[in-house]
């Protein structure tokens, strides 16, 4: 097998993959504890979280991988957000760490 592409990738959307994935055959242990970890904290469709990373991204010029996380955790608070963008290299303001708490309430929604 080889790697064609690597990219952070949601949650949901790892779930997604590996259950689809254990249709064709039994997974690998550490296959079945990561399908496990991303179903018990999966918060989102999949679908959804792409959006968000996208518009995170878009929006706000966040990472990927900041945005990935993010749709992971899905932040509530100011703090928890500051957080996830401390290795973004710049200062976000707290009027647009508020929109980005609104954004993903959308999403929660």
């Amino acid at each position: 097998m080889k790697v064609l592409k690597i990219e952070e990738i949601p949650l949901p959307r790892v779930r997604d993959l590996l259950e689809l994935r254990q249709k064709r055959g039994p997974l690998e242990p550490y296959q079945m504890i990561a399908l496990s970890h991303a179903s018990k904290f999966s918060k989102i469709p999949p679908d959804k979280a792409e959006e968000l990373v996208e518009e995170l991204m878009s929006k706000f010029q966040v990472s990927r991988v900041a945005a990935v996380q993010i749709a992971n955790i899905l932040p509530t608070s100011i703090e928890e957000l500051r957080t996830l963008l401390i290795k973004e290299g710049k200062v976000f303001l707290s009027e647009d760490l508020e929109k980005i708490l609104e954004l993903i309430r959308m999403y929660l929604g």
